[in-house]
């Protein structure tokens, strides 16, 4: 998948070591490792909507600009995209969650965006007394056009991490392996 990924797999930190330890008793992870990916899309929802990072703190605003053309000032959700294209993948012992969205990365980790310079015509509705509106309409509508033109420039993105675990989501990792566990070894 493109775009920005968490991959969680066995290590040496306490969930790699629980479920290390549940992959001996067990051999396959797939259902655990499901169950851990439905608390994530859970918990990054929850990020979604409170706006703020694994580690708690909140995502930057909104640039001035960015603001006046958005409706809701909502962070990262202006029709929800991002937030519904959370998907896992469950391979061996591995899990992956993350978006395939391209634009995922960029506001995981900010960067720089280079705009190539551009020129387009645009449309607008030239009223009886002879102004011009402010506002773009289709050509279909349009009674005014003139061409406009932008040079090269970039765009500063922000860094709003919403993948990573949190201490409350290692705790209920924790938490969903050791409910794997006792079930292998009372079930």
């Amino acid at each position: 998948m493109a775009g920005a990924m968490l991959d969680v797999v066995i290590d040496t930190t306490t969930i790699g070591k629980a479920l290390g330890e549940l992959a001996e008793r067990l051999g396959d992870l797939t259902t655990p490792l499901n169950d851990i990916a439905e608390y994530l899309h859970q918990s990054t929802d929850d990020r979604f909507i409170k706006q703020v990072a694994p580690d708690g703190s909140p995502w930057a605003p909104l640039a001035p600009s960015t603001l006046a053309r958005k409706k809701g000032g909502r962070i990262l959700r202006a029709k929800g995209t991002l937030q519904d294209t959370m998907r896992h993948s469950v391979s061996g012992n591995e899990l992956a969650f993350g978006t395939d969205r391209p634009y995922g990365a960029i506001h995981q980790n900010g960067g720089k965006v280079e705009h190539a310079a551009r020129s387009q015509q645009v449309y607008f509705r030239q009223g009886k007394d002879g102004a011009v509106g402010n506002r773009f309409v289709k050509k279909s509508k349009s009674n005014f056009a003139q061409w406009v033109s932008r040079g090269a420039h970039d765009t500063e993105i922000k860094a709003r991490p919403y993948l990573g675990l949190s201490a409350e989501d290692d705790t209920e990792i924790v938490a969903i392996i050791q409910d794997y566990l006792l079930e292998s070894v009372t079930g």
